[in-house]
């Protein structure tokens, strides 16, 4: 069963990227694969509390997101990334489980 999310992706990937239905399950699946080691990255670098590292990849998951056509999630990225570079990055892990949350579909796609 396909989520609303991972239809958006096809649609956005098909319609603006021009990938083809027979090349579909490969580039989500690097899609996939690529997203769970930006947020895993991501998450450790949280937990060390190095900040410099949550900026940058941050950064990365926000582009990556906007190349997917996911323009909200990718402002959430930058939420963490502005929460990051601030003196106080509050919301940090906030935006961090919101963004695992909603991402779930797609970081776990197989077929």
């Amino acid at each position: 069963m396909e989520t609303e999310l991972i239809v958006t992706v096809e649609e956005f990937l098909r319609d603006k990227k021009g990938v083809s239905a027979e090349k579909m399950r490969d580039s989500l699946k690097e899609s996939s694969a690529n997203l769970k080691e930006i947020m895993d990255t991501l998450d450790e670098s949280i937990e060390e509390g190095e900040f410099e590292e949550v900026v940058s990849g941050a950064n990365s998951l926000k582009e990556s997101l906007i190349n997917l056509g996911l323009e909200e999630l990718s402002m959430v990225a930058g939420n963490i990334e502005t929460a990051a570079s601030s003196t106080s990055p509050l919301y940090l892990n906030c935006y961090y489980m919101r963004l695992r949350r909603e991402l779930l579909p797609l970081l776990n796609y197989t077929d």
